[in-house]
């Protein structure tokens, strides 16, 4: 049931941040944003979120499929635990944006 749950959520959330992943170029709008390794980290963040959550959803179906997998022991945990992997782009976006806000008084130079 978890993992019904968490692909609805996860196809949801691909299509959520499908928007912001393709406005990410508008944060190089400033030639010096280039330089700011918190904008680029926040860039490619949010243009692969959607990606990673369609790689989760793949990723955790394959390993609660497939029949290679029938012996593991606890199968159906590691399918979840797969889609928990764009916790990571968010995490990193969070850590990015507060980098931004806090030491570069918002400016993504």
């Amino acid at each position: 049931m978890v993992l019904f749950i968490a692909t609805v959520l996860l196809i949801v959330g691909a299509m959520a941040g499908f928007m912001p992943a393709i406005m990410t170029p508008m944060i190089f709008d400033d030639p010096k944003a280039l330089e700011s390794p918190a904008a680029v980290t926040l860039a490619i963040s949010v243009a692969t979120f959607p990606i990673v959550c369609m790689v989760a959803v793949l990723l955790s179906w394959l390993v609660f499929l497939l029949p290679v997998f029938a012996n593991l022991p606890y199968r159906y945990l590691l399918a979840c635990g797969f889609t928990a992997l764009p916790l990571i782009n968010l995490t990193t976006a969070a850590a990015a944006l507060s980098w931004i806000f806090y030491f570069n008084d918002g400016l993504f130079w």
